[in-house]
């Protein structure tokens, strides 16, 4: 995902003569990598299984 959104900046800035959309996305990216691995960090390590009454 990550890498994915760094190359279309990277592509789009190349259009435009302007870094801005590469900071963006790259900002985009790690936010969104960040929240997958959240997701999946909770995921594998599963529910607040409370067994005490």
């Amino acid at each position: 995902m990550f890498g994915l959104l760094v190359g279309f900046g990277s592509l789009l800035s190349s259009r435009v003569g302007n870094p801005i959309p590469l900071i963006i996305l790259v900002i985009a990216g790690a936010y969104a990598g960040w929240l997958l691995g959240v997701i999946v960090f909770g995921a594998v390590r599963g529910g607040n299984d409370k067994t005490a009454p």
